[in-house]
């Protein structure tokens, strides 16, 4: 999960893998990807977690 500047809000959800690790990112669970793309956290349209959790209508 990339947290925003304030460190409190989610501003996108990524895979983990193939995208530059920074300060801003933490580690989730598969179900706490899933709850937070569901709650309309954006995910990445290069790494594209979404269609890895069978989100993807």
């Amino acid at each position: 999960m990339e947290r925003g500047l304030g460190r409190t809000s989610l501003v996108a959800m990524h895979t983990g893998d193939g995208w530059d690790p920074g300060k801003l990112l933490m580690l989730a669970t598969r179900e706490q990807a899933r709850d937070a793309i569901r709650q309309q956290v954006p995910a990445c349209s290069k790494c594209r977690p979404d269609a890895r959790l069978g989100l993807l209508e």
